[in-house]
């Protein structure tokens, strides 16, 4: 299976790459030079015209982008006006016949994080086709990150704790339990972890590992990149027994993780657990809401009528066998049901 990824661009990127072109995740498919401040260059008086009419000497439209000596203005007298540096043409100031431009930086790399052949190029962006399963979150944090999943706990319902990251965690997309802490993060963060895959993790902790990330980068104590995702919600949210085995499948294979954006790339990998509402008889579900949030079970039957839970809603349930062997009415709205396609 494959799925098109699409890379934004940033104005003025000079793409590296060609439709066509076989690409890996830490490769550079664009430059870009960013522009830095402000700086107002004199047109009128090098010109030797008014502000108002010099501003008809002007060859270049604001937005435009100049390479270092470029011209400015000229009045075809042989007067020009040249910009120092390169630079974006901003504005032009009509009262005191000034130019405003923007310095440019040095030029960046724009990496697009993910492996696959490039479909296609415009302006805004470069569309790769990845082949592998996307696996698609509910929330996440962070940047564009690549590495080889590690599932680091034994059991869908476990904690993420910090002491089980260790230098063998460098690089890696590690695939955690139900939950992790602020401090676990933090950790990851560290030792130089990619990524951490996640059922789901409390706002608040999530808050406190972010702040925390702001405050070190305001001092420049912030180094690479990082992100998480969230596969199932925020809260103490379970990892669906079924996903979680498909990671453990694929322990080992190449990953692009993109926090922001709540989607995971797994390489050469058989298609991920689908999900679909409204179970039926005989389904496997996964509940999504206390107190059998996270579990999963099998649908005993819906209930042909209406049930008034202890909430005081009345609504659509079914019975679900729990893997754990308790029974309970459980609302139809927080259940999803997994669809798991055959290995092989």
């Amino acid at each position: 299976m494959s799925v098109v990824h699409r890379i934004p661009l940033p104005v003025g990127a000079t793409p590296m790459v060609e439709v066509g072109h076989e690409v890996e995740p830490s490769e550079v498919l664009a430059t870009r030079r960013t522009p830095r401040g402000g700086q107002a260059i004199p047109v009128a008086a090098p010109l030797r015209r008014s502000a108002g009419d010099a501003a008809a000497c002007l060859i270049v439209q604001p937005g435009a982008f100049l390479d270092a000596g470029a011209t400015l203005a000229e009045n075809g007298t042989g007067r020009v006006v040249r910009v120092p540096e390169a630079c974006i043409l901003l504005g032009y100031d009509r009262d005191d016949g000034t130019a405003l431009i923007a310095p440019l930086s040095g030029s960046e790399p724009v990496v697009g994080h993910v492996r696959g052949v490039v479909v296609s190029m415009d302006p805004d962006a470069i569309e790769v086709r990845v082949g592998g399963a996307l696996v698609g979150g509910v929330g996440g944090t962070g940047n564009a990150v690549h590495g080889e999943l590690r599932v680091a706990v034994h059991d869908p319902a476990a904690e993420l704790r910090a002491g089980a990251i260790d230098v063998g965690a460098t690089g890696r997309i590690l695939v955690g339990g139900s939950r992790a802490s602020a401090e676990t993060l933090t950790r990851a963060r560290a030792m130089g972890v990619a990524g951490i895959v996640l059922g789901g993790i409390l706002d608040k902790e999530l808050r406190d590992f972010e702040a925390t990330q702001a405050r070190r980068r305001e001092i420049g104590g912030v180094r690479g990149d990082f992100a998480v995702i969230l596969l199932e919600g925020y809260g103490k949210v379970g990892f669906d027994p079924g996903l979680f085995a498909w990671f453990q499948r694929h322990d080992g294979r190449l990953a692009s993780l993109f926090g922001a954006d709540a989607r995971l790339y797994v390489y050469d990998a058989e298609p991920a657990p689908a999900r679909r509402m409204l179970a039926r008889s005989g389904d496997r579900v996964i509940a999504h809401r206390r107190p059998h949030a996270g579990q999963a079970g099998e649908v005993i039957r819906v209930l042909d009528r209406l049930h008034a839970f202890g909430s005081g809603i009345v609504g659509r349930a079914a019975v679900v066998r729990f893997d754990d062997g308790r029974t309970a009415i459980v609302p139809l709205a927080n259940l999803e049901a997994t669809e798991a396609f055959p290995v092989g």
